[in-house]
């Protein structure tokens, strides 16, 4: 470890709030990954930062010469957990990012480090972290948690089902109901069974935020004489030479829909997709929701695999989930 390196470790601090130099940053080392990244802009990651109890407390980042070399965020969700009377509170880690050029400095499991020691003298239970099956920090994360003695899992592992998108496909849907998005997928989501191992709860400031202050939020839902269902997500498009508007689903609820209203609702989410221009829409497949509709919609199954690593401190370590609900991202 040269003088600068150590130097370094001594300046990890919060982040500082430049977006646009976040997001440079990210789009510079994301682009040595196989996969086709997201294009977070500086207003994607500013609106993330809106989200209830977001801080810059949250985000270690680690500067040199005044640039932005390292950064990492986690923010707070609320989850019930199977054998638990009460929620948890849970980091969801995100954006692990260090320059291509100081890749080989310790930088990034040092910053994960720090962030969870920052989450547990915040007083929160553990973490939840997605990596890519197959890229570095996935192959890296546990043996790091063992030298950090951090009580890290692999709980769950992450597939995905994406359709691609025609323009033709932008009619209007059926039925696009004008019931509150909010309301529905708080109801919906405290409908999901007590068996799925980890679900998140929402507060109503968090369902605002997800539903209608993100930027490029999506809502599809429904209301069959009071049986309601919703999808929902937010656009993005993919980065490189040709980027791709392509939707992401974070809440797949279908509530007490029975299975042709269930299908109505994914052909409506498609419609809303194409209308903004999004030429793709993927969803991950975490076992909370039944995927039919989707594969009845158009919807198959695609290459990219997530895995998902628990970190808990106070609470016995889980077997792996058969199933949970949480965002991914």
């Amino acid at each position: 470890m040269t003088p600068a390196d150590r130097s370094a470790r001594r300046r990890t601090g919060d982040f500082n709030g430049d977006f646009d130099e976040l997001a440079a940053l990210i789009e510079r080392s994301w682009s040595e990954n196989k996969e086709q990244p997201l294009h977070y802009t500086s207003e994607f990651l500013r609106s993330l930062f809106e989200y209830p109890g977001a801080s810059f407390e949250l985000a270690p980042a680690i500067y040199r010469d005044d640039r932005l070399v390292a950064f990492v965020a986690g923010f707070s969700r609320s989850v019930r957990l199977a054998g638990r009377t009460q929620p948890i509170r849970l980091l969801s880690v995100s954006f692990l990012t260090v320059a291509p050029e100081h890749k080989r400095s310790g930088y990034g499991p040092l910053i994960w480090g720090e962030l969870l020691q920052r989450a547990r003298g915040l007083g929160f239970d553990g973490a939840m972290d997605f990596t890519v099956e197959g890229d570095s920090w996935s192959e890296q994360i546990l043996p790091v948690a063992r030298v950090l003695r951090q009580p890290t899992a692999h709980v769950f592992t992450v597939p995905f089902m994406a359709r691609l998108l025609k323009t033709a496909e932008s009619a209007p849907a059926e039925q696009d109901s004008q019931t509150d998005a909010t309301t529905v997928l708080m109801e919906a989501a405290s409908q999901i069974p007590e068996n799925v191992p980890l679900v998140r709860c929402w507060s109503q400031a968090e369902a605002e935020w997800q539903c209608r202050r993100r930027i490029g939020a999506l809502n599809a839902v429904v209301d069959f004489d009071g049986r309601r269902g919703m999808l929902n997500g937010y656009a993005i498009e993919t980065s490189g030479a040709a980027p791709i508007r392509t939707v992401v689903l974070d809440n797949i609820l279908w509530g007490s829909l029975a299975a042709a209203e269930c299908l109505q609702l994914a052909k409506q989410v498609v419609s809303k997709a194409a209308q903004i221009g999004a030429r793709m829409i993927v969803t991950p497949v975490l076992g909370y929701a039944d995927m039919q509709a989707f594969a009845a919609a158009g919807f198959r199954k695609t290459r990219r695999v997530l895995r998902a690593y628990l970190t808990l401190w106070d609470v016995p370590p889980p077997e792996s989930f058969r199933a949970m609900y949480l965002d991914v991202f």
